[in-house]
């Protein structure tokens, strides 16, 4: 047995629980350390980078088929840097995963090995939109009324994460990743407004009270106040435990069973995609200028068009024509043609 697969077997003996709810870090760890084998690096441990790791994705999205899509791609870097956060704590080994910028990482290997977006989720029109915030609203409330047990205050934490994620999500449909990295130094004026893909977006009165009150929750449990180079939901579950884009789908989940927007099933996550796919949606049924939409959502115009004004040609085409005219009869010559 290689000193690799030494490593794996004691992360898989040590957290049996986060095993039970981490389903597939095994089959992704076990991935990894079939790749070290493969390059033979399984019994040099000190010499495994994030190199390797860029290359081991690369290996299985280009000669196997797999991993091929930007979401099975974030899944194994989970695993790993789960894996590698443990080997760090037993002071088994150096974690890989530090010093320096995660979703730069993700983005460098999403272009790199041209993994696809994954298939789209649907939306949520506005009326569910509104439904699940008020809904959720009233859960909340009830929530604080009466004892608050340990399972009680983590599901109130989740609900409170989930109601701030869904708020600016709608007032900035950015991705999943880059809304769950928000600092808390990317707001201004009191959380009035909020910096996002070098955008200032307006924040609305009632999701800047939101904001306060959550991060004032978290201070209080986490023993410190929160500083501006702090990411948002990071500080909030904090003193929980270590939160992760991904724990977003299974909060969600719950939230919608718990409202009654959904039957309890042996389902274990919900997209939160619907959400900025139906404030996108929204905007696109608005008429937004199309490049104001691409740079707060962070898609390109190809993909806009393709996806989102495909369903509406004709009124998009009327729009294109209206205003491709007049901006060119503003023009000075247009008289002299």
């Amino acid at each position: 047995m290689s000193e690799m697969e030494r490593y794996r077997d004691m992360y898989f003996n040590d957290c049996i629980d986060l095993l039970k709810n981490k389903h597939s870090y095994r089959k992704h760890v076990d991935k990894f350390i079939n790749y070290l084998k493969i390059i033979e690096l399984d019994n040099r441990p000190r010499v495994i980078d994030k190199g390797v790791v860029e290359d081991c994705i690369g290996y299985y999205s280009l000669e196997k088929g797999e991993l091929n899509t930007r979401s099975t791609m974030e899944a194994h870097l989970e695993a790993l840097k789960s894996f590698y956060d443990y080997l760090s704590r037993t002071d088994k080994l150096p974690d890989i995963f530090t010093d320096y910028d995660y979703n730069e990482f993700k983005e460098a290997i999403e272009k790199k090995y041209e993994l696809s977006e994954p298939v789209e989720r649907g939306s949520f029109e506005c009326k569910d939109i509104i439904k699940i915030l008020s809904d959720t609203e009233e859960l909340m409330e009830q929530s604080l009324e009466g004892t608050v047990g340990i399972r009680d205050e983590e599901r109130h934490l989740q609900r409170m994460i989930m109601r701030l994620f869904i708020k600016i999500t709608l007032i900035a449909p950015a991705k999943r990743n880059v809304i769950g990295q928000i600092k808390i130094g990317d707001f201004e004026e009191n959380f009035k407004i909020l910096n996002i893909n070098k955008i200032k977006v307006n924040v609305p009165c009632g999701l800047s009270r939101d904001i306060i009150q959550a991060i004032r929750y978290a201070e209080e449990r986490n023993g410190k106040q929160a500083g501006k180079s702090e990411r948002l939901f990071e500080f909030i579950y904090r003193y929980k435990g270590k939160f992760t884009d991904e724990s977003l789908n299974t909060w969600f989940l719950n939230l919608l069973q718990d409202i009654g927007y959904i039957e309890k099933s042996k389902r274990r996550t919900y997209p939160v995609e619907p959400i900025r796919n139906g404030a996108i949606s929204i905007m696109v049924n608005n008429m937004v200028n199309p490049l104001l939409i691409s740079k707060i959502t962070g898609i390109g115009f190809s993909r806009l068009e393709s996806q989102y004004y495909s369903t509406m040609k004709s009124e998009y085409m009327d729009y294109l024509n209206k205003n491709v005219n007049r901006a060119i009869a503003q023009n000075e010559y247009y008289s002299y043609i």
